[in-house]
Formats: C-alpha cells, structure tokens, sequence
C-alpha cells in the first residue's frame, strides 16, 4: 500500500503547504500516481512534465496527459489552489460551506461558478467500493450494535392536506445509522486518563447512509437496504408497513418501536437527522433544490463519517476526486441532466477513448 503524503492540521499549515497551484499540483500527483505516473493509452513510465501547462505529463511515445484529466475537475477553468481551498473547506468545516461563502472567501466574482465548482466535488465525494454498514464491531467497550433505519421528510412547506397526503410537498430520504451500544462509563478518558461521566447505558452513532427514495414503499427500503446494509444486519426500525418484509432484504429484526408510544423511538438517528436539517436551514439557507438533495446528502455523510478525522478527510477528498469518472458538467447541473452519484452505485471508470 503506498504511503499517502500527510495533510495539513490547521490552516496555517494549510496556507504554508498549498499557497500556488505548483504546490498543490505535485502533492496531487503524489495522489494520483503514488506508485509513479504511466501513460494511460501505452503505459510507459518514461514521461516529463510539459513546462509550458502546468500538471502536464509527456511520455516517450509523445502522448499528453493532463493532472484534471477524468476527473471531478476535468476542463475546469479553476486553478488547482482554488481546487484544493474548495477540498479543505469541504472537508474540515464541521457545517461546511455555502456558495455564497464559498464565493466571498476566494473571491471568484461569481456565485454560481463557486455552486458548480462545489458541486463536482460533491460529485467525487461518493467511492466506487464502499464498505457495507455493519453490525460487527472490534472494539472490547461495545456490547451491543445494530443499525436504525427510517424514513425522514425534508424540505418544502407542509399544510394539513399535505399531512394527510403523507408531505406530498416534501422529499423522502432513507436514512441508516450504526450504533454501538455498551454499559459502563462512557468511552473516552480526560487529560488525566480517568474515565468520564457517569456508569450507565450508553451509544454512539457510527457510520450513516442516505438516499433520496421516490416513495414510501417497501421496494424503496429493501433495494436501499441490500445496497448499504451488510447481509444479516440487526436492525431497529419503527413500525412503518415499509419496513415490514425486512427479512426480505437478508437482514434480522432487532427491535421494532412504535413511534405513538415512544417519547423518541430512534434515539441515535434522531440525533443525525436533525443534524442533517438544522445543517441545511443554517449553512444552506433552506434553498437545495430536491433534484440536488442527493448531492448534499453524499456530502453530509462523508463528512459525518469522518467527524473523529477531518484533517485525514481532506486527503481522501483528494484521493476520490482523482478517480478516473464523469465530470458534472455546468449545463447539465443547471438544467437537471446531471445524476448525482448514489452511494449504492458504483462510478463507471471511463475507458482512454472517453477521456480523449
């Protein structure tokens, strides 16, 4: 396994290490080629960088490559500093950052350049081969794990016809959360390594996923559970009649909770999801289009799932935007053509022909 360089811790570093686009240039070479560069179209490894473009590779048999080339930032006319700030913002702020923000930090002049330039990061931020949830758990604290699963509405102005209509109005998203569970004191030592807190019960939010799903069916929630949900799962849902035939899905019934009789039925994913919607009301203002949600639930979660390690994020941020697949093009995003990655599909790796 190649050794990846290792990422700014503050933004101090951050300015030090990535102050012009030659910087961030080789540190994204060293991503993209961490074993040495090879030609894509014939493989050689003897090549020079072309003076006169900057992240431009030549080799023997005269085939160019360029350092953007099939990736999330192919044919952007943004320098690879402004990349890499968009990279660190993304990665490191724990409520991220809007375009209008996004625009005003780096001065772009241009509100929508800075919407499209964050979301084909948005785009990368979802990897080929991701790992299932899981109930399995090393650590010798946990004593119990199991996954919560529901249905969260999100968006738009509900009215009592929309309520009996079940938010007509509103967008549904499934979400899935792991939790570890233990009895005890509470996992984590102060300065002095004493346990904090109190003995007692206690869990903790592991990994999540989400994905905006057409309706309430049982379908939806099967194929999102197959897609993200490691087979013979322990799951706790409420009693909704789309989370009946779960067995179906491979996975075993935990806990089932009547919402009617429980103060707070899903503790755990309660907690991720109004973090979700508190995150889109103050950071986003309330404005994400329900043809984008996808993309801004891709980045809740990756960033979610790395809260403890945001300064490793911003490498891997790096690393899934050098992967070789579909840029999101301008137009298609502004007339609503573009399909925002899902994290049950895998991205098609594009073949030399495309790319060219």
């Amino acid at each position: 396994m190649p050794t990846y360089p290792t990422p700014p811790q503050n933004v101090r570093q951050f300015a030090q290490m990535f102050g012009t686009d030659r910087a961030c240039a080789n540190y994204l070479f060293s991503l993209r080629y961490p074993d040495g560069y090879a030609c894509p179209k014939c493989g050689s490894t003897k090549a020079w960088p072309v003076a006169a473009v900057l992240g431009m590779m030549q080799c023997e048999n005269k085939h160019k490559c360029s350092l953007k080339a099939g990736t999330m930032m192919h044919r952007s006319k943004q320098g690879l500093a402004t990349w890499f700030h968009a990279a660190w913002l993304v990665a490191t702020l724990k409520l991220g950052i809007s375009a209008v923000q996004f625009d005003r930090q780096l001065g772009l002049g241009n509100v929508d350049t800075a919407w499209a330039l964050l979301h084909k990061l948005r785009a990368g931020l979802v990897a080929p081969a991701r790992d299932l949830l899981t109930t399995v758990c090393t650590d010798p604290l946990h004593t119990d794990h199991w996954i919560e699963v529901d249905q969260v509405e999100v968006g738009g102005v509900q009215t009592r016809v929309d309520r009996d209509n079940r938010g007509s109005n509103k967008t549904t998203i499934a979400v899935a959360v792991e939790v570890h569970g233990w009895h005890g004191l509470p996992a984590g030592d102060d300065t002095q390594g004493r346990r904090q807190g109190k003995a007692g019960r206690h869990t903790r939010a592991g990994r999540c996923r989400m994905r905006v799903i057409a309706d309430h069916t049982a379908d939806a929630m099967i194929g999102f559970l197959q897609d993200n949900c490691a087979h013979g799962s322990m799951i706790d849902s409420d009693a909704h009649q789309s989370l009946h035939y779960i067995g179906n899905a491979g996975m075993r019934r935990h806990r089932t909770v009547v919402a009617a009789y429980s103060d707070d039925p899903l503790p755990t994913l309660g907690r991720v999801t109004t973090n979700l919607k508190r995150w889109l009301l103050d950071t986003h203002k309330g404005a994400v289009r329900p043809q984008h949600l996808q993309a801004y639930l891709n980045e809740f979660v990756f960033r979610f799932n790395r809260r403890d390690i945001p300064w490793v994020a911003f490498n891997r941020v790096l690393i899934l935007a050098v992967l070789r697949r579909p840029a999101a093009e301008y137009d298609a995003l502004y007339q609503h053509t573009w399909v925002h990655p899902n994290p049950a599909t895998p991205a098609r790796q594009l073949t030399f022909a495309e790319l060219w």
